[in-house]
């Protein structure tokens, strides 16, 4: 007499041929993905931090060169910077002959007065000379916004410079990028050294 085994049904969603998931392995696939996002993400950022970090270090050196520059050619020199473009550029000063004037205006001029009429007047063009070109900020760094103490107070938007003269006096100068999260601060708080910092964090002026 052959006795045949009972017979068991196969458990729905485990039968032969089929794979699935227990709760234990779906929270160690959970954990892995948990892990390898704590570990790019911060990646991630630090890369962003260290591109702010250098793009204010290379506008560091263009304040290093331009100083250099109007000293050794004995002229002026500007970095204009385009806060609604996201650039800066480099630009030299000529200075421009007056226009001539005949006996007649020299006479109508009155010197005691403060007439500067024919004082020679400098006038700027992008240096093309030198090594540094317009520079247009990498996404998503930009200017937060550049202070000139001295001469236009802290500025939002627009274009200003800061101006680099024959003797080495430089204006007085600080400016913050940043990249949406974190901010960069390039200062230069002594007009006659003309020494430039870069620093993190927004650091302000305090006169």
């Amino acid at each position: 007499m052959r006795i045949c085994p009972p017979h068991f049904p196969l458990s729905p969603g485990r039968g032969r041929g089929q794979a699935g998931f227990t709760l234990i392995e779906l929270s160690l696939v959970l954990l892995i993905i948990g892990v390898m996002l704590a570990i790019t993400v911060p990646r991630i950022g630090n890369r962003a931090y260290a591109q702010l970090g250098s793009e204010t270090r290379k506008l560091a050196l263009a304040f290093r060169y331009l100083r250099h520059a109007a000293i050794l050619n004995g002229r002026s020199y500007r970095l204009v910077y385009d806060l609604e473009q996201q650039k800066y550029w480099p630009e030299v000063g000529q200075v421009a002959a007056p226009p001539p004037a005949d006996d007649e205006n020299l006479a109508d001029q009155d010197f005691s007065s403060g007439d500067t009429a024919t004082v020679p007047e400098e006038l700027f063009t992008i240096d093309r000379e030198g090594p540094l070109e317009v520079r247009k900020l990498p996404e998503p760094i930009g200017f937060s916004d550049v202070n000139l103490p001295l001469v236009a107070g802290k500025v939002f938007e627009g274009v200003v410079w800061t101006t680099f003269y024959p003797d080495g006096y430089v204006d007085l100068s600080i400016v913050h990028l940043d990249n949406g999260q974190d901010v960069y601060t390039l200062y230069l708080l002594n007009s006659i050294t003309g020494k430039v910092f870069v620093e993190p964090g927004y650091l302000s002026w305090n006169q």
